[in-house]
């Protein structure tokens, strides 16, 4: 087990299930309420420095454990990252996109949610991927 791909994988899980609980309900909440985009702008001002740095870090640690030991955990773990890019890219970083210029409506709002759950669930899942595939 990679103690660096561990601690990446869970962080972006931890932050992950934050911002399913947390963060978007209340994302929803003021799009609901009609809030101005002030508020989505200041959570993707905040959060994607942190979110951005994250995922790199990951995709390149991953990435290199591939290459370096081509194994079944190290290739499955490295497939969910890229899930998880490809849903941020198609779905996710659109629609943030939209709300921030205030064009989300709130079918929109919902997907991302959903999607968000999907990504929750792939980073939860390379957690396992990585803590047991040291094990074996």
């Amino acid at each position: 087990m990679n103690v660096l791909d561990l601690l990446l994988a869970g962080a972006l899980a931890g932050l992950s299930w934050t911002c399913s609980m947390v963060h978007y309900p209340l994302l929803s909440d003021l799009h609901t309420e009609n809030a101005s985009s002030v508020h989505f702008q200041r959570h993707v001002r905040r959060i994607f420095p942190l979110v951005g740095v994250l995922m790199a870090a990951e995709l390149m640690v991953a990435s290199w454990r591939c290459w370096s030991e081509s194994s079944v955990p190290n290739m499955a773990s490295l497939g969910v990252i890229l899930i998880v890019w490809l849903l941020t890219g198609m779905f996710a970083a659109p629609v943030h996109q939209m709300m921030l210029a205030d064009q989300a409506s709130r079918k929109h709002v919902s997907r991302l949610m959903a999607i968000h759950h999907v990504r929750t669930g792939c980073w939860t899942l390379r957690c396992g991927i990585v803590a047991l595939g040291g094990v074996a």
